[in-house]
């Protein structure tokens, strides 16, 4: 099982071309977070979160840019 998720907006809550697929850390089993935390720094209510272990739609590329790389070390295009 992977430690990032994808976590965006339900529909309805903003329109579907702002619903972008954000990418943020799964919590830790049993809990349930106030909110989702992403990897480009927004954050998303859990009320109205739609969450799912596979992207569904349009991927936020500021997420895709900073995802953990696989030895867990972060990887980040602005070189930081």
């Amino acid at each position: 099982m992977s430690s990032t998720v994808a976590v965006r907006f339900t529909a309805g809550t903003m329109s579907e071309s702002r619903r972008e697929a954000h990418l943020a850390g799964r919590p830790a089993p049993d809990t349930n977070p106030d909110f989702w935390e992403t990897y480009c720094g927004i954050h998303i209510p859990a009320e109205i979160a739609e969450v799912s272990d596979r992207p569904a739609g349009m991927p936020c590329m500021a997420c895709m840019m900073r995802l953990p790389a696989a030895g867990g070390f972060a990887v980040d295009a602005r070189g930081s």
